[in-house]
C-alpha cells in the first residue's frame, strides 16, 4: 500500500489464473504450488535468484517483471537477504548495462528523454542532436540490416557469432556481403577466420580496469602478465583507432590509461541510480570493492549494501510499478512433422562457444560433444537408449547429437 502501484489491477488480472489452471498449464501438482507460495509469502527474508535461461526466454523481460512483482508484494526488497537477483552470464554484465548503448544511454538514461540527452550533451560538450534518440539495433536486426545492405561494415568485439547465432546459414550469407568485417578477439575463432581484419586483443589478466558484478560491487582488475605478441587491451585499441582517424583528442581528451575512463564514468554516472561519483581506485583498494550507489559523502567505505531501503523507487510517484503479464502462445509450436520443443541450455564444463574452454584438455575430455536430453516416455516411443546417436532437425537446419 505504501510503496507500490497497480496492486488492485494485478489482483483483478490474477483472477484469470486460478490454481487449477496454473497447475494444469505448468504440469506441477497444485499442492506443491500452494506450499511454495505460502513458504515464499511467510518468509522473513525471501530471495529470488534466476540465471540466464529466464532472461533469454521468449518473454524474458515479462518473466523478470513477474519475479519482481513477487518480491514487491511480499516486501522482499530493500532488506538484507531479501531481493530479486539476476545471476548473469558474464563477469561484467552489470557494468556494461550501466554504461548503456543498447537499451539505454549511459547511467540508465532514456533515449526518448530530451532532458537525459541534453544532460549528456552538456557533459560531453556536443550538440544534443549528436546524442542518439533511439536505441541501437538488436543482434538479429544487425544481421538483417547487412542482408538489406543498410550495414556495409561490421566490427565484432569479443564474441563468436559464427557459432552462437541461431541461423548459421543466414549469418554466413550476411557476413559474406559486408564490404569490411573487423573482428577484435583474444582467440582465434570461426569468426576471426571470416574477418578481413583481425585486431588481437588482450584477455583477462593482461589488462587493467574495473568490473561490476551482479550485487553492484565495483572491483579493480590488475594486469598479471603482459599481452603476448601484438595483442593490446581493448582500451588501447580504441585509442589507437581514434588516433588513426584523427579523433583521439576530440573523443578521449587527455586519456592515457583506463583510470581516465573510470574518472569520466564517475562524472557521467553522478546523480543516477548507478552513482559512481564517490568511488575512486583508492577507495576500491581500501574496501576490497565498493557497491553503488556511492555519491560523495557516503559514510560506508564499501558503498550502499541494499537498494531501496527507504522504499522509494525511481518512478515519478516514487512507488514501484506492478505489472500484469499474460503468456503469449508459442510461435513455433509442435506439429506433426516437428513434434518436439527444443530448449538449448548451458554445459557446466564449457563457456560461451568453447572459445577458451575448448582449449583445456580436462574440460574437453569431460564434454567433447553436445548431447540431447529427452523425456523417457518420448525416448521409449522412439526406441532410443542412452548413448544412441540421433539427428535433430527443424525447418531451419539439422545437427547430429548424442543423447544421455
Amino acid at each position: 500500500a505504501a510503496h507500490t502501484e497497480g496492486f488492485e489491477e494485478l489482483g483483478d488480472h490474477l483472477r484469470d489464473y486460478p490454481l487449477s489452471r496454473v497447475a494444469e498449464e505448468c504440469g506441477v501438482d497444485p499442492q506443491m504450488i500452494w506450499r511454495a507460495a505460502v513458504a515464499f509469502g511467510r518468509a522473513e527474508r525471501a530471495f529470488v535468484g534466476w540465471t540466464m535461461g529466464v532472461n533469454h526466454s521468449v518473454q524474458g523481460t515479462e518473466t523478470v517483471n513477474l519475479l519482481n512483482n513477487l518480491a514487491l508484494i511480499t516486501g522482499s526488497i530493500g532488506r538484507t537477504g531479501a531481493a530479486p537477483f539476476s545471476i548473469t552470464g558474464q563477469c561484467n554484465a552489470m557494468g556494461t548495462r550501466e554504461a548503456g548503448g543498447t537499451r539505454s544511454l549511459p547511467g540508465y538514461r532514456a533515449f526518448d528523454s530530451e532532458s537525459d540527452r541534453a544532460v549528456l550533451a552538456s557533459l560531453w560538450g556536443v550538440d544534443v542532436d549528436d546524442v542518439p534518440a533511439q536505441n541501437g539495433w538488436a543482434y538479429p536486426d544487425i544481421i538483417d540490416g547487412i542482408i538489406d545492405r543498410k550495414i556495409r561494415a561490421l566490427w565484432v568485439i569479443g564474441t563468436n557469432p559464427a557459432v552462437s547465432f541461431p541461423n548459421r546459414a543466414l549469418l554466413e550469407e550476411a557476413l559474406s556481403r559486408l564490404d569490411l568485417l573487423v573482428v577484435q578477439d583474444g582467440f582465434e575463432t570461426p569468426t576471426t577466420k571470416l574477418a578481413d581484419v583481425v585486431l588481437p586483443a588482450a584477455i583477462w589478466g593482461e589488462k587493467e580496469g574495473t568490473f561490476t558484478n551482479s550485487e553492484r560491487r565495483v572491483s579493480r582488475v590488475r594486469r598479471a602478465v603482459a599481452p603476448p605478441g601484438e595483442a593490446r587491451p581493448d582500451f588501447d585499441i580504441f585509442l589507437a583507432i581514434a588516433e588513426r582517424l584523427g579523433q583521439r583528442e576530440r573523443l578521449y581528451p587527455g586519456w592515457s590509461s583506463p583510470e581516465d575512463a573510470f574518472e569520466e564514468w564517475r562524472r557521467v554516472s553522478a546523480g543516477r541510480l548507478c552513482d559512481y561519483s564517490g568511488i575512486s581506485y583508492e577507495r576500491i583498494d581500501l574496501a576490497g570493492g565498493v557497491q553503488w550507489p556511492c555519491p560523495p559523502g557516503t559514510p560506508e567505505l564499501g558503498g550502499t549494501a541494499s537498494l531501496y531501503a527507504d522504499g522509494v523507487f525511481k518512478t515519478e510517484s516514487g512507488r514501484a510499478r506492478l505489472w500484469c503479464v499474460s503468456p503469449k502462445p508459442i510461435t513455433d509450436a509442435p506439429r506433426p512433422d516437428f513434434p518436439f520443443l527444443l530448449n538449448t541450455g548451458r554445459t557446466v564444463e564449457h563457456w560461451h562457444t568453447r572459445t577458451k574452454t575448448g582449449r583445456i584438455d580436462i574440460l574437453e575430455s569431460l564434454a567433447p560433444e553436445a548431447w540431447v536430453e529427452m523425456h523417457p516416455a518420448d525416448a521409449r516411443r522412439l526406441k532410443l537408449l542412452s548413448g544412441d546417436r540421433v539427428r535433430v532437425a527443424s525447418e531451419r537446419g539439422e545437427i547430429a547429437s548424442i543423447p544421455v
